[in-house]
């Protein structure tokens, strides 16, 4: 017989504890292509030689394996670079717009006297946006950085769901380097650099501005997962 039926009251739920809120919350796994051959990779057109795209250019689906030590892929103004993959001596190299990289893999490894980025961003005076989302950038040899804008490029830098591996830095912009940078989702994997995950260079006292900075994360590799780790602290400026 239910407590209705004997006419006594029905107990309300039993009140559940409220959770100590958490700082550093359980990382969710990071949306990034994990390797050079990662499933999303599978229906990509293979070449052998670097290329120079025209302003307003777009690029699908394309995988590059070369060693000319020259920029892969070269973007002479606004591109948009989506589900590519590069292995090379020098990954992307953005001259001036708005440039996209979508889902891209880029694997540089330098050799003898080389520059070898994963991504820079040269030309002196030049603006745009670069919007980097869901891709990996893994260094290995004589590097600069994963990802380095140069001296005088004054466009702003937005990375979202983005891992760094390996290279002198990670990821590097000077004072005059840009406007800005923005950080979503992205992560270093931790021992893999020679200097630091990262480095915003003091230029006549200023560095550039940090628009955003949220869940900056450690990562390390079990066999063939990665496992974000720690929060980063956001730096002091």
């Amino acid at each position: 017989m239910t407590a209705e039926a004997r006419g006594g009251a029905v107990p309300g739920p039993t009140p559940s504890p409220t959770p100590h809120p958490s700082p550093d919350p359980a990382p969710s796994p990071a949306e990034v292509p994990l390797s050079f051959n990662d499933p999303v990779y599978a229906n990509v057109t293979s070449g052998t030689t670097n290329i120079a795209l025209p302003p307003d250019s777009s690029r699908t689906d394309l995988s590059i394996i070369e060693n000319s030590g020259d920029p892969t892929i070269t973007c002479l103004g606004s591109c948009n670079l989506t589900r590519v993959r590069i292995q090379s001596r020098e990954g992307v190299r953005c001259k001036s717009g708005n440039i996209n990289l979508t889902w891209v893999y880029i694997e540089a490894t330098g050799v003898e006297n080389d520059h070898a980025d994963g991504l820079q961003c040269y030309a002196p005076g030049s603006t745009g946006t670069v919007t980097v989302k869901n891709s990996t950038f893994k260094m290995a040899g004589v590097t600069t950085a994963g990802y380095w804008s140069a001296d005088d490029w004054r466009g702003s830098h937005v990375l979202e769901n983005v891992l760094f591996e390996g290279g002198t830095f990670g990821l590097r912009i000077p004072a005059t380097g840009g406007s800005s940078v923005s950080l979503k989702n992205v992560y270093f994997v931790r021992g893999s650099f020679l200097y630091g995950a990262f480095r915003f260079d003091v230029v006549n006292g200023q560095r550039i501005n940090i628009a955003q900075w949220e869940n900056v994360r450690w990562a390390s590799w079990q066999g063939d997962r990665l496992v974000p780790g720690n929060l980063i602290p956001r730096p002091r400026l």
